[in-house]
């Protein structure tokens, strides 16, 4: 006895065609599943519109984000170009911008080289986005910003800016320490760009898996008091140093930048499966083998990708704690202490940072990490310092 073929599961959304992909509780539809995601990214833009609205005049909307040519950058382009193809048919609308800025960390050649992999693949980003600004600027432009207070770390030698920086990080004394400043080098980079650019807002791709595992990681790095400020919405403080040997360190001033992450309440296999089902996507987000899959050793790890790992790994099953993390994260005041640190521009504990260095406290031999006290918070210290 032959045994028929059980037939194909209608959407649950459109109930039009059938069912290929599994989103959430649901199956759904190529198109029900791009939708979902688009509409999510979408909703947050229109929350972070109300927010840094000044007046009811349209005006021009310019948005400057960061793309590292992973999934999540990629795809919150694709929607921000869909957005601004929209919003451009609104007559009654205002306009927007988009500008995406690739930084590059690689410390192998100088910055003005032109030929580098991270411009070719740049070249192929502004075929498929004609109507979205796109550049590329080296890790070394960090050294211009007046945003970090340069004279609380360590001595940059060096004939060049490449030397200067590449000494820096091979004097750095883990692999957790070398992330952590390179993330915050290119946040750096990449809030003075937006200054400079008059751009209303900056926006990154994190996911609600990547905020998970970075509210985790700065607390694993001693920056629990700053969790609000570096994962949730909202403004965050900028403070301007001056760099003149005789007032080194000092602050010459303060303001507020808002800083959103639109794709927050998408998880990261739904952003892989939103990859794969678009095609102009698909193409050029390099999808390989992630760096951190084939360590050996734990050694070789940085905190932060320890905790992607775990995130990653636990977001299907247990999908809900991911959310939980991110959303108590999200309910975390924002207490300013009016003192921020140096290099995060975090806010300092008020109670001092020393509780953070748990029961052994700090080694009062150690001079270079005692300079810092007082200008850095805890984690940047022990990142520069270990």
């Amino acid at each position: 006895m032959m045994v028929g073929l059980q037939p194909e599961k209608p959407c649950n959304r459109c109930k039009k065609v059938s069912a290929l992909h599994k989103l959430r509780h649901e199956t759904v539809c190529r198109d029900c599943f791009v939708g979902y995601v688009d509409a999510k990214v979408i909703k947050r833009l229109g929350a972070l519109l109300r927010d840094i609205r000044t007046s009811q005049a349209p005006e021009s909307r310019r948005y400057l984000t960061g793309l590292s040519f992973g999934q999540s950058s990629a795809a919150l382009l694709q929607v921000l170009d869909s957005y601004r193809a929209y919003q451009a048919s609104k007559k009654s609308s205002s306009s927007v911008e988009v500008l995406a800025i690739h930084v590059d960390t690689d410390l192998s050649c100088p910055g003005e080289v032109t030929e580098t992999p991270a411009q070719r693949l740049l070249a192929k980003y502004r075929e498929k986005y004609p109507n979205i600004s796109l550049e590329c600027v080296h890790l070394t432009k960090v050294l211009e910003v007046q945003t970090v207070d340069w004279s609380a770390l360590p001595a940059l030698r060096g004939a060049t800016d490449l030397e200067r920086l590449r000494n820096l990080f091979d004097n750095l004394p883990s692999v957790t320490s070398k992330a952590d400043i390179l993330r915050l080098f290119i946040r750096h980079i990449l809030l003075n760009a937006a200054i400079e650019n008059s751009s209303k807002v900056l926006l990154f791709g994190h996911t609600t898996t990547s905020l998970a595992a970075l509210t985790l990681a700065e607390v694993a790095n001693g920056r629990g008091f700053a969790v609000p400020w570096q994962v949730n919405d909202g403004p965050f403080t900028i403070c301007t140093y001056d760099t003149t040997p005789e007032a080194a360190g000092k602050e010459v001033a303060r303001s507020e930048f808002p800083v959103y992450y639109p794709m927050r309440e998408v998880f990261k296999n739904e952003l892989a499966t939103y990859v794969d089902l678009t095609p102009s996507l698909k193409e050029l987000v390099q999808t390989g083998t992630s760096a951190t899959d084939n360590v050996v050793s734990h050694k070789d790890l940085s905190i932060e990708e320890v905790m992607t790992r775990y995130f990653s790994n636990v977001e299907g099953p247990y999908s809900g704690i991911v959310s939980n993390v991110v959303r108590t994260a999200g309910k975390l005041d924002r207490v300013a202490s009016g003192r921020n640190c140096h290099m995060c521009s975090a806010t300092l504990d008020e109670q001092g940072d020393s509780r953070w260095a748990g029961e052994m406290g700090d080694d009062p031999s150690d001079g270079s990490a005692s300079a810092s006290r007082g200008r850095l918070c805890y984690g940047c210290i022990r990142s520069i310092h270990g």
